[in-house]
């Protein structure tokens, strides 16, 4: 496939993971392992990742204690079985909304979100959408070394001036290097308004997800109508 079909895929499943309920979501996620397994296995390393299911288990977790009534006990504790159904429902509603992010960015290219904003008609916002997403590994590592370095030199003995002095000296070699970016730009002449959009046609894959994702809409509007 070629970048519409992944676009094409987030943008489905983005609004499928809003709208449909109980265990629908189930069926979706187990959708996006499916096309992830299939087309795309890069975008499921988010599943490999100990902070990702972290997040979901607080979702369930603080459920049976902030919403709904308790009416259950666990020892000492009191606790909410319509707060635990939400929590649960909360949880698989952002896993798929992740994991649907995950599998549209984890196959675009830089050079391919440049052209998909080319042909959308918004040249000037893909340039500056690619840069910034090849500086949040610059980012990445320029606080990585930040850290290490005032962690070094026992500024962590003074907690807020060593939080002060990480945020500025970020903030400011992010800025920097931003700068470099633009000037290396304007010496090599480039402007985004100008010259033709690179090539980005349609494949037979895109094709044969659009009828599928189509059946699958269908689908389920039939199955919730009735």
């Amino acid at each position: 496939m070629s970048a519409w079909g992944y676009l094409l895929f987030t943008l489905w499943a983005t609004p499928a993971a809003v709208l449909i309920k109980g265990e629908w979501l189930v069926g979706l996620v187990l959708a996006e392992v499916a096309f992830g397994l299939a087309c795309n296995r890069r975008g499921l390393r988010l599943l490999t990742r100990p902070r990702f299911w972290l997040f979901l288990l607080m979702a369930v977790a603080l459920g049976p204690f902030l919403i709904g009534e308790p009416d259950a006990a666990l020892g000492p504790l009191r606790l909410s079985r319509t707060g635990f159904a939400t929590g649960l429902e909360m949880a698989g509603r952002t896993g798929a909304l992740m994991l649907a992010f995950s599998l549209g960015a984890a196959s675009l290219s830089l050079s391919d979100v440049i052209a998909l904003f080319d042909r959308l008609g918004l040249r000037g916002l893909g340039f500056a959408t690619a840069l910034a997403l090849n500086l949040v590994g610059t980012l990445h590592e320029m606080a990585a070394v930040t850290w290490q370095t005032i962690r070094l030199r026992g500024g962590l003995r003074r907690p807020w001036t060593a939080l002060r002095l990480f945020l500025i000296t970020t903030v400011a070699n992010t800025l920097r290097y931003g700068d470099e970016v633009v000037n290396a730009a304007m010496v090599r002449a480039f402007d985004p308004q100008n010259g033709r959009p690179a090539p980005l046609p349609l494949r037979q894959g895109d094709l044969w997800l659009s009828a599928i994702l189509a059946g699958c809409s269908i689908t389920l509007l039939i199955v919730n109508i009735l």
